[in-house]
């Protein structure tokens, strides 16, 4: 997962570095807004069933409750495409109201529509797989999507004009045919089924997810709204250099968020408080180890390899890899949180989070602006790690206690009566 986490990454950099070198900050700016509200929507959209399929689907021993299960997730993810792409369109609409015009253009909005379809592949299609266990096939993929942006970015930039629509629609449109051979393999493996979709695990799935919902939507925004609002206070050039900075910055995340994913289903099938706290321990090192040859790679090669218009970006980058470190814990322990059914926990540190991020964002970025977001995303993500480890150990700790001998019969009463609700404890009963 880490090799294909770090393949993924580093199609998405490559990307972002051709689209500064090729367009410079505002028309970058422009891609950022765009491609941000293309991958927004679409975790709005979803709903969190991603979330939901995951908490559930290993705990299921009988083949015809699965088979019904991913029907229904199935057609969530059908709908998902419609809600996302109109929202993601109102979304531009409101932000070429608020930051530029150009974000508000038919052109754009159109390739924006396009990036939506692919940034929904990103967020429904790895859930399946790793449901399964399948975490090699879904992390592989995810990584064969982002290729796809870096070829349809580069054969926008060859064949149509230098714009911000024309090399995000390439890009788009390279994701989205990876994502739709990825659809047909999917439906090959019994991961994507058209039967007739069930309509208590819709229900399910639906009541799950909007709890979780919380959390990656507020996560998003917790991780976005920099850009937003940067570009209402400063506008598009200036995003376009925190961007470029941002991007190279998230390079540590890598292997943090593949120790997530793992750590997501080791708390699904019962895993203990020490479990989580090697996998955190392991997500910081990680994230220091990557860290460090990118904060001076990049301070040396910013500005011959971008231009002089992103020298600024150089201590930006070092700011903001401070923020990635302090990050790394809440990229294991949110998914964590998520992995043990206790969707409604993550919701409302994603919330706060939320809150949080625009207090933080608003006040900094009009004081001291670029400088002040990045400083902003610091305080940020370390209250957020420290929220979200508090939290997945004590819970972690007290299903441990309720999976006692005194206490197990009534913690299968409890999560059989709940399903995915707030109180549900998953009993596996096999390593699927």
């Amino acid at each position: 997962m880490a090799g294909s986490s770090v393949a993924q990454a580093g199609n998405l950099a490559v990307s972002a570095i051709l689209a500064s070198r090729l367009l410079g900050p505002h028309d970058r700016g422009l891609m950022v807004i765009g491609a941000t509200s293309a991958s927004i929507a679409a975790l709005v959209a979803g709903l969190g069933a991603s979330h939901a399929l995951r908490a559930r689907l290993p705990t299921l021993d009988d083949e015809v409750a699965r088979l019904r299960l991913v029907a229904s997730y199935t057609w969530l993810s059908a709908a998902t495409t419609v809600l996302g792409s109109v929202l993601a369109l109102l979304a531009c609409w409101a932000c070429g109201l608020a930051i530029d015009a150009g974000l508000a253009a038919p052109a754009f909005l159109a390739a924006v529509l396009v990036a939506t379809l692919g940034q929904i592949a990103l967020v429904q299609f790895p859930d399946a797989w790793y449901a399964a266990g399948r975490f090699r096939a879904g992390s592989a993929w995810a990584a064969g999507i982002a290729a796809g942006g870096t070829v349809g970015l580069v054969l926008a930039a060859v064949l149509l004009t230098r714009t911000a629509e024309s090399l995000l629609l390439g890009q788009a449109a390279g994701m989205t045919a990876v994502a739709a051979a990825q659809t047909a393999h999917l439906h090959s493996v019994g991961l994507l089924l058209l039967s007739r979709p069930d309509r208590r695990e819709l229900s399910r799935l639906l009541r799950s997810g909007v709890q979780s919902l919380y959390l990656t939507v507020g996560l998003a925004l917790a991780l976005r709204a920099d850009r937003y609002i940067l570009g209402g206070v400063a506008g598009a050039g200036v995003v376009g250099v925190y961007s470029t900075a941002a991007t190279l910055s998230e390079a540590p995340r890598v292997v943090p968020a593949a120790i997530g994913q793992v750590t997501y289903r080791q708390v699904t099938l019962g895993c203990g408080r020490s479990d989580v706290d090697r996998a955190v321990l392991r997500a910081v090192l990680a994230s220091l180890v990557t860290g460090l040859p990118v904060a001076v790679a990049g301070w040396f090669l910013i500005t011959p390899v971008f231009g002089p218009s992103f020298a600024e970006a150089k201590p930006l980058l070092l700011v903001l890899l401070v923020a990635e470190l302090l990050f790394a814990p809440f990229a294991v322990a949110s998914r964590g949180l998520l992995g043990g059914g206790w969707m409604g926990t993550a919701g409302r540190v994603g919330a706060a989070g939320m809150g949080a991020a625009v207090l933080l964002f608003v006040l900094a970025a009009r004081e001291w602006g670029a400088y002040g977001a990045a400083w902003a995303s610091v305080l940020l993500y370390a209250g957020l790690s420290g929220a979200a480890v508090i939290l997945l150990r004590r819970r972690v700790a007290a299903r441990r206690d309720a999976l006692s001998p005194v206490g197990h019969d009534a913690a299968v009463g409890v999560g059989a009566a709940a399903g995915f609700d707030e109180g549900n404890v998953p009993v596996p009963t096999s390593p699927r």
